[in-house]
């Protein structure tokens, strides 16, 4: 999970958030990578923003491992490295959700947003007891930023601890 503060910190220095998904995606591989079986390992991900190319990504999380680009392109992205008694497969399909393990990601991440969102809910309501819940989406974002504003500021809260940036 990225909280807004740090989501807020890695958009200022790399400057997409694809880039971010990108390299939060494959630092978690990476972290997972060497307790996982030996064989072929499959990793199947969702397209990050429309990219087509992740070798540059890849080669800057495993700087050690020869990456081979196996296919690159609007429906997929494919690339393995390792040994070949650890191999490593990793490609990034649009509309990778389709996909039984990019689907229970997506499910999964939807879970943890719906409840940090009951969180913040709860606590937004207990210091206003009449605001409406708000999801988080857009057009409701922007009311609900109106109507905490000045409890926001009362209580100190940044904006940057509250609000992404993109």
């Amino acid at each position: 999970v990225v909280l807004t503060p740090e989501f807020n910190r890695r958009v200022a220095r790399a400057g997409s958030k694809a880039d971010i998904l990108t390299d939060t995606t494959l630092r978690l591989v990476q972290s997972l990578s060497e307790s996982l079986p030996d064989g072929l390992v499959m990793i199947h991900c969702d397209k990050h923003g429309g990219r087509n190319h992740y070798l540059p990504a890849l080669q800057t999380v495993f700087p050690e491992r020869l990456v081979e680009v196996r296919c690159e392109g609007r429906t997929k992205s494919e690339y393995r490295w390792g040994a070949s008694q650890r191999r490593r497969q990793i490609q990034f399909v649009a509309k990778g959700d389709r996909l039984l393990p990019s689907a229970l990601a997506s499910l999964f991440a939807k879970y943890v947003r719906e409840t940090a969102m009951l969180a913040f809910n709860a606590f937004w309501q207990h210091q206003i007891p009449s605001i409406k819940p708000t999801a988080g989406y857009p057009q409701d974002a922007k009311r609900f930023h109106a109507e905490i504003g000045p409890v926001q500021r009362k209580l100190g809260i940044p904006d940057e601890i509250l609000w992404r940036v993109k």
